[in-house]
């Protein structure tokens, strides 16, 4: 998931979704409900079928955050997911990252502190290529 997610401003939630599990090689009833399914635990009830132009950012980067773990890919690579998302959203994403990191590999990069603590059973602090810090964030 890269920090900048693209869209296309033109397709609702749900198109943009199905699009991305169409290219994921979804079937179109696992693409359903697995789409049903994200959107609600990220607090996108409703907007199914409003188009993305009229979200906001934070919105976005969510609908991102859904395509990403669409087919639920056994690692996930995030930068910066938590740019755009309000305080409560920002827990909402590092609850479900936590839960996901139980028996998925989560490769998270981000500058955000608290996210790290909430999250992170193992931390890698890289600097210009170069091992600065390996261990526990505790």
């Amino acid at each position: 998931m890269p920090q900048q997610v693209p869209y296309f401003p033109n397709l609702t939630a749900m198109e943009y979704l199905n699009y991305i599990a169409g290219m994921k090689g979804m079937r179109p009833q696992q693409a359903l409900e697995q789409s049903q399914s994200l959107l609600e635990s990220l607090h996108l009830n409703g907007t199914a079928n409003k188009r993305l132009k009229d979200f906001s950012g934070g919105m976005r980067q969510r609908v991102g955050i859904a395509a990403t773990l669409l087919n639920d890919p056994q690692i996930i690579i995030a930068d910066e997911p938590s740019t755009g998302l309000d305080p409560e959203e920002r827990v909402t994403l590092r609850n479900l990252l936590a839960e996901l990191a139980n028996d998925h590999l989560v490769l998270l990069s981000t500058h955000i502190v608290s996210d790290i603590e909430a999250i992170a059973g193992q931390i890698l602090v890289l600097q210009s290529g170069h091992f600065l810090y390996q261990g526990t964030p505790r």
